[in-house]
């Protein structure tokens, strides 16, 4: 009877022990089934497939249209704002560029010295403050005049234009070319490169901005300030009321 109790129990555990196989067979067909089918070989890592494009470059695009998007909207709104400030900057530029030559213009009219090396002495015959003085000149005859008149600058845009215009069909040379030619005839001499002088276009210019900062001519008769008013007509004589023309 024992002998046959034994039998029995290791029936038992064979059949216990076939069932477990079973099941894990089952299961494991039953996970490739879930894989494909079949199993897939192992590829190195470097060897995949790599993301799309599309993915890879997304992150790039978003990051380049941000920025895009930030520089239009500081453009957009620093433009205007230069904008505006533009014609107030450009005046304020000329005006520094005008006080800037004619402290220039000072230097080239005063007389030459140590301190001052590079004047060229317009205040040796025009007095030092441009009003007017004599100097020894000898004209084309021999005839040595040793006070000869010479006129006052600080009122000469009362007289003269700072450009040569035309007057009644005849030109009423300016300044600027007085400057550069000279006046045949007197002590005046030629100034311009262009006439064999020693001032360049610039220099000339800056010594004109000079004389007009000095002046002590009223603006309404400035000829420098307003050329148009050396072709208006002098004023009539006038009458009292009731008085007889």
């Amino acid at each position: 009877m024992q002998p046959l109790l034994a039998i029995s129990a290791l029936a038992i555990i064979g059949l216990v022990g076939g069932i477990a196989i079973g099941l894990a067979f089952v299961a494991w067909v039953i996970s490739l089934s879930r894989r494909g089918g079949e199993a897939k070989p192992d590829i190195p890592p470097g060897m995949r497939p790599g993301p799309a494009d599309e993915t890879l470059e997304r992150r790039m695009t978003e990051r380049h249209v941000g920025w895009s998007m930030l520089f239009v909207v500081f453009f957009a709104t620093w433009l205007p704002i230069y904008w505006l400030k533009e014609p107030t900057t450009n005046v304020h530029e000329e005006v520094t560029r005008v006080e800037e030559a004619t402290e220039r213009g000072a230097r080239w009219f005063a007389i030459s010295d140590e301190e001052n090396p590079l004047g060229f002495g317009c205040a040796r015959c025009h007095g030092p403050e441009a009003q007017g003085g004599t100097t020894s000149f000898t004209n084309d005859a021999g005839e040595t005049i040793p006070e000869y008149p010479v006129p006052a600058l600080a009122d000469v845009c009362g007289r003269l234009t700072i450009e040569t215009v035309e007057v009644d069909g005849q030109p009423k040379v300016g300044i600027r070319d007085t400057i550069m030619q000279g006046r045949d005839g007197t002590p005046m001499p030629s100034w311009s490169i262009r006439f064999q002088g020693p001032m360049n276009d610039q220099q000339i210019q800056d010594l004109i901005s000079y004389l007009v900062s000095i002046q002590n001519v009223p603006d309404g008769e400035n000829l420098c300030l307003d050329p148009t008013l050396l072709n208006q007509p002098a004023p009539g004589p006038t009458t009292t009321p009731g008085g007889e023309d």
